[in-house]
């Protein structure tokens, strides 16, 4: 039986794409360190706990297109070279 909000079967977004978020975080933290920042001075940045940082760089937090640029910029990265990253890492490992 199936609930309002889905049946037993139902796949997380999170979990379908818990390979794709590794990557990215990959590519943040690659960023980062280009930067040579740490991730408590990126998180002081944008006035959140690193923690926050720390779950999107190991792939265990999503985050939206608005959180991204908002990373991006607390880094001072160009938002469109981090996507063109994630997009050349997710080519590589053949998912995207």
């Amino acid at each position: 039986m199936t609930s309002r909000h889905g049946g037993a079967d139902r796949v997380s977004t999170k979990t379908k794409l818990s390979n794709e978020l590794r990557i990215l975080g990959e590519v943040l933290v690659r960023a980062r360190e280009r930067a040579k920042l740490k991730q408590v001075d990126v998180a002081a940045k944008l006035g959140l706990p690193a923690s926050y940082l720390s779950k999107i760089e190991s792939g265990t937090r999503r985050l939206d297109v608005i959180e991204l640029i908002r990373i991006a910029e607390a880094m001072d990265v160009d938002p469109a070279e981090l996507l063109s990253e994630v997009r050349a890492a997710l080519s590589a490992e053949g998912t995207g």
